[in-house]
């Protein structure tokens, strides 16, 4: 197929430069009676996968009316229609084709079709394994969604004495949106079976809420602000799914064209009523009192366990209001404070239902038996069961910091303490198949988490044409696992078979747990006689939270132009790096290019089964039999996901300042620069932030640099 020998960049010739553009025009007026705005945007992107972009509208309205000395009344409203197409990822991601392509090959110039055949992928690799510019073209993943949410409220306010104040406010809103999503695997789709799913989400919520505010000033050293309130919220929710497989031909990809027809659908209906009240206190402007009470029922637990309270206190003492403090000229504002809360969090409980059967292959991309067969569908018992004794999670959270200024207001300083206690969580556990079923969710889990963090800022230059500003923040969060059910010692957050993203017992989670290298009792790896590196039993391969995160930033003005820049420090932490090793596995790393190149590689750090340093070289054919050992090492794939980076630059140019125009200039850059240990992709180049929390990478899409440039016109 080669026109002539060559050497292809089929990386860099398949992505290309994204685009995007924001537009937005808004109008706003105000009178003596009340008061408009009305804005409408745009942004249309185009991404670096080809046919993949977003184009999302926008509309914003609201209102204020004065209907009298007491009474006002507000509307406003959001409505946004999107359309996304996107890329698949992980095994289904186009690049599991682009990232270890042979660079003697010419993945963009030759054919990725068999001749006269549209439906024929053609491509260097077989199996599941779908050429991406035939993917492009043939497997579409799109997503539209409408939504519109907003609110109006009537108020009524009224000064009872020279002292006190009352408002009351009734506020009744909604959110209502729908989310269609289409997934299309192409007649002749290599990877999965030809297929169309069409499903989609529609949910609406309904809220009221009905608050009364007294405000009272006791005497000229106390002051008491008191709130109590309703809220009830309603919210109906709904899931369709039509999905067919098997086209009869290829060019109309529509669910009449399929062989196999399969239909699902689901409702629910919940409920929250809430009462709650706020008491705050104030003394001489130094001592801040405040206490908060709330009390829910909730539709979505078992009917026993539907009500539960949670309170919380919080105090501030502003210590340089005292006599002595108030005019220091180093310490301009001191303040400690610390906090108690309890916040409840309700899980959903189902009673034991019936559900359609499916039965997969044991392969993602393989379910074999499909209801209905023969026109006759079945069902099972649910595979999970829930606990009928289910109750709400409990977090109970303490905090103590404090805020400081210094030296005429020019260093801030922020400290904050916390840690929060959570019982009672809602997981599911596995259960045996021999009970019938897979899993039970209940309550059965304790964590805690402890976190601290600190805000700097030093204003370096502050005087009218030149300011200077420089801010620090620094966090640290550890989130560990006390206490799970009975018998469970770990739970399952994401990922395959193995490796997976796990919650264990005595952990700092998330973990990542998969097969580990064989190591002697002194902790050193072990390889066999021909030099290959041995697995040893599935354990924690990786701990994914970092150390702590370092954010910088600074703005500097003079005149009319502002620049600013923010970066980013993550320190320690890993991830499980798929598209490494199999970088490795199909050849395509650096280190397997070395180890052609020297006809040998030495698995470095190791021990021979005798406990003597490994110096076995494997040559020749071995070299691939070597990569293939180690990708079936999960822990081979662990990377260190520390990284420092220039997160954005931007410049902004004020050309015109006046009273009825202004106008200005701004220019942007961002992930510019970017260092790291991470062998081959971005730290953050990972699978989403689900549970996974960033800790599980494998044929994932780089991330971007971008550069910029906006107007912004006020007249």
């Amino acid at each position: 197929p080669w026109v002539k020998p060559g050497v292809y960049n089929n990386v860099k010739d398949f992505f290309q430069i994204g685009t995007t553009f924001n537009n937005s025009i808004g109008v706003t007026n105000a009178t003596k009676n009340g008061s408009y705005s009305l804005s409408l945007g745009s942004t249309n992107q185009k991404g670096i996968v080809p046919n993949t972009g977003m184009n999302r509208y926008n509309a914003r309205i609201s209102a204020e009316s004065i209907l009298s000395e007491h009474f006002k009344s507000d509307f406003q409203g959001f409505f946004t229609n999107s359309e996304i197409d996107k890329a698949p990822g992980a095994n289904d991601g186009l690049v599991a084709t682009v990232y270890p392509a042979p660079p003697s090959y010419d993945l963009k110039g030759i054919p990725y079709h068999a001749a006269g055949n549209l439906y024929q992928p053609v491509g260097y690799r077989g199996g599941t394994f779908v050429n991406p510019y035939w993917g492009t073209k043939n497997n579409h993943f799109n997503e539209k969604n409408n939504r519109f949410f907003g609110s109006t409220s009537l108020t009524y306010s009224k000064k009872l004495t020279n002292k006190s104040d009352l408002k009351i406010k009734y506020q009744v809103g909604g959110d209502a949106y729908t989310t269609n999503y289409r997934d299309l695997w192409g007649f002749g789709s290599p990877s999965r079976s030809s297929s169309i799913d069409e499903y989609s989400f529609t949910n609406t919520t309904l809220n009221s809420l009905l608050t009364a505010t007294f405000n009272y000033e006791i005497n000229s050293d106390f002051k008491l602000n008191a709130l109590i309130g309703n809220e009830i919220v309603n919210r109906n929710t709904k899931y369709v799914d039509a999905f067919g497989q098997d086209f009869a031909f290829g060019g109309w990809s529509h669910l009449d064209n399929t062989g196999t027809k399969n239909a699902t659908e689901t409702s629910r209906r919940d409920r929250t009523f809430g009462n709650f009240a706020n008491i705050s206190l104030s003394y001489q402007r130094m001592l801040y009192l405040n206490l908060t009470g709330r009390a829910d029922r909730i539709s979505t637990m078992p009917r026993d366990n539907r009500n539960f309270f949670y309170p919380s206190a919080s105090l501030g003492f502003v210590f340089t209001e005292l006599n002595g403090l108030s005019n220091s000229t180093i310490l301009n504002y001191g303040k400690i404070r610390g906090s108690v809360a309890q916040v409840g969090q309700a899980g959903i409980y189902y009673p034991n239902f019936y559900t359609v059967p499916t039965y997969g292959g044991g392969f993602y991309n393989s379910t074999p038996i499909l209801y209905p067969i023969g026109g006759i569908s079945g069902y099972i018992p649910s595979t999970t069961i829930y606990d009928a004794n289910l109750k709400p999670q409990n977090t109970t959270s303490y905090e103590i910091g404090g805020d400081f200024s210094f030296l005429d207001n020019r260093i801030d300083l922020n400290y904050t303490f916390s840690r929060q206690n959570v019982k009672d969580q809602i997981f599911e556990v596995p259960l045996a198949g021999s009970t019938g079923a897979s899993g039970f969710m209940t309550n059965g889990g304790k964590i805690h988490t402890n976190a601290h963090e600190i805000n700097l800022n030093v204003y370096v230059l502050r005087n009218g044409s030149v300011n200077w500003s420089i801010g620090a923040n620094f966090s640290k969060i550890d989130n560990y696992v006390d206490e799970l059910a009975p018998g469970v010692e770990s739970i399952f957050l994401g990922g395959f078979v193995t490796p997976q993203v796990r919650a264990g017992i005595g952990d700092k989670f998330p973990v990542i747990f998969g097969s580990t290298f064989q190591r002697d009792d002194k902790g050193r790896k072990v390889v066999d006689q021909d030099g290959f590196p041995i697995a040893g039993a599935p354990g924690v391969i990786g701990r994914v939270a970092p150390d702590f995160i370092l954010g910088g930033n600074t703005r500097l003005t003079y005149r009319m132009i502002t620049l600013t820049a923010v970066a980013d420090w993550k320190s320690g932490g890993q991830m499980y790096g798929g598209t490494t090793g199999l970088l490795g596995l199909y050849g395509a790393s650096r280190e397997s290019a070395r180890a052609r190149d020297r006809n040998s590689i030495i698995f470095e750090g190791a021990v021979t089964q005798n406990g003597e340093k490994n110096t076995i070289a494997v040559t020749g054919n071995n070299i691939q039999n070597y990569f293939s050992v180690l990708n079936d090492i999960n822990e081979s794939s662990i990377i260190n996901s520390s990284f420092l980076k220039l997160r954005e630059l931007a410049l902004r140019v004020q050309l015109i300042k006046k009273t009825n125009l202004n106008m200005s200039v701004n220019l942007f850059a961002r992930n510019l620069l970017l260092w790291t240990n991470a062998p081959t992709l971005d730290p953050e180049s990972s699978q989403g932030n689900n549970n996974m929390s960033g800790a599980f990478e494998r044929f994932t899409l780089p991330t971007t640099k971008s550069f910029g440039a906006g107007v912004n016109i006020q007249f």
